[in-house]
């Protein structure tokens, strides 16, 4: 009988160990490898404004070469067309 008890008592503790060393485990935040501040994260975002709206010129360059001239032919005329939706 006592042999039992011991047994169900250590089942108990070892259960309770792992259910506790399992929720620790879980509330453990990763460490990341460079933590990313708001300038970063600014500078980030400016980068990649930037980036837009240089792409933005372009395509609008794109448009003034291709439909500036006054008199075109139907594949001209579809070629700006085609250019306007990407704008």
């Amino acid at each position: 009988m006592q042999l039992s008890t011991a047994i169900g008592t250590l089942a108990l503790l070892l259960a309770a160990a792992l259910a506790a060393g399992h929720a620790l485990g879980q509330d453990a935040i990763p460490p990341a490898s460079a933590p990313t501040t708001m300038q970063k994260k600014v500078d980030e975002r400016e980068a990649q404004r930037r980036a837009a709206a240089a792409d933005q010129q372009k395509r609008k360059e794109e448009f003034a070469r291709r439909c500036s001239k006054p008199l075109k032919t139907p594949y001209e005329l579809e070629e700006c067309r085609l250019v306007y939706r990407q704008m």
